[in-house]
């Protein structure tokens, strides 16, 4: 009998994500990555995604948990479809990957 992995569904910081130098303005980030010499303008939401996985790859909800409690707001508040925008956004700006192998994420 042979064990297949489960599947879970994740997301770890890019060495890009992890070098970003940052400036608070307002309620807004200002973000300089130097990996791309670009700048981007990112929201609390954004930045608490990122911070999210400084410490290293988190499942899904596990992160959408981590960064409604990092915004202090109740448990499913963030909608689900603004969460998976700003994640989507941060994958196509090289700066977390989507991880698929249980194994990755523990």
């Amino acid at each position: 009998m042979t064990c297949s992995p489960l599947k879970v569904d994740g997301f770890v910081a890019t060495p890009a994500g992890c070098a970003l130098q940052w400036q608070k303005w307002d309620e807004l980030y200002i973000v300089y990555q130097p990996s791309s010499a670009e700048t981007h303008v990112f929201n609390e939401t954004t930045v608490a995604i990122v911070r999210g996985l400084e410490c290293g790859p988190l499942p899904t909800e596990a992160l959408k948990v981590w960064t409604e409690t990092a915004l202090g707001v109740d448990q499913g508040d963030l909608a689900a479809d603004d969460f998976a925008f700003a994640t989507m956004r941060l994958e196509e700006l090289g700066l977390i990957e989507r991880l698929d192998d249980a194994s990755a994420v523990q």
